[in-house]
């Protein structure tokens, strides 16, 4: 989105406002207790904490950061959220014996949504729907509510570059989570395979304010694909015996 001055300086100032930061929390925790009166609230297997905590040790901004917390609930979709203020949300789906998720599988999940909180996406967005709206001084409430009704209008310039953002945080997501993975001796070529799985039958990827962030599922693959591969070293030709 190209931004004249003057919303350059509104879109910082709201990224730098702790109000705005609070405002968001308010929402998303809002979020999270209509999502409890739907879903019951569960324990997660103690390997999951130690792969949170091993990827957020991997990252200078998050290990520096406010402390990060794992939330789950049962429910047999699979699914994954993030809230900016750390908190990851997952559904039991991940680690059911139907699903099969291998441990690099599920640390790809978890991997994916720190790069969302690391890079603080849903504040951005927030933020940017007040530029979109030309509304500065509008609540993120009001502003998510909207937004909402431009995406039911096919022919909403803005709600086009919206969804346009959004996909380019899922990709930015997925690539970051690939060097995630790395830093902590995980295979980044789990990020393609439990993409495959979680969108490849249409499951959408969700963020708290916006709904639907789902891009296109080829590209998001062949994105992942190619930056698992780059860092993949060829093996090395065998040494011919011969003098």
């Amino acid at each position: 989105m190209l931004l004249w001055p003057g919303q350059v300086l509104a879109r910082d100032a709201c990224l730098n406002d702790p109000k705005r930061a609070h405002e968001l929390r308010v929402l998303d925790e809002a979020q999270v207790i209509d999502m409890m009166d739907s879903f019951q609230v569960i324990a997660l297997p103690q390997r999951l904490h130690r792969m949170l905590d091993s990827l957020v040790a991997a990252s200078p901004r998050l290990r520096d950061g406010p402390a990060i917390h794992l939330l789950a609930f049962d429910d047999a979709e699979l699914n994954a959220y993030a809230a900016d203020h750390g908190l990851v949300i997952l559904t039991s789906a991940l680690w059911s014996e139907k699903e099969n998720l291998s441990d690099d599988e599920l640390a790809a999940v978890i991997a994916h949504e720190l790069a969302h909180i690391e890079k603080r996406d849903s504040l951005i967005e927030a933020c940017a729907n007040l530029n979109r709206l030309q509304q500065p001084d509008l609540s993120f409430e009001e502003a998510r509510d909207r937004m909402a009704l431009e995406m039911f209008n096919p022919y909403s310039h803005i709600a086009r570059e919206a969804r346009r953002e959004l996909h380019d945080q899922e990709h930015h997501a997925d690539l970051r989570g690939i060097e995630l993975l790395r830093r902590v001796g995980r295979n980044p070529h789990a990020m393609v395979s439990v993409l495959a799985k979680l969108h490849g039958n249409g499951t959408p990827s969700l963020n708290l304010l916006m709904g639907s962030t789902h891009p296109d599922v080829r590209e998001r693959l062949q994105r992942a694909q190619a930056a698992a591969n780059a860092g993949t070293k060829p093996p090395r030709a065998a040494r011919s015996q011969s003098r």
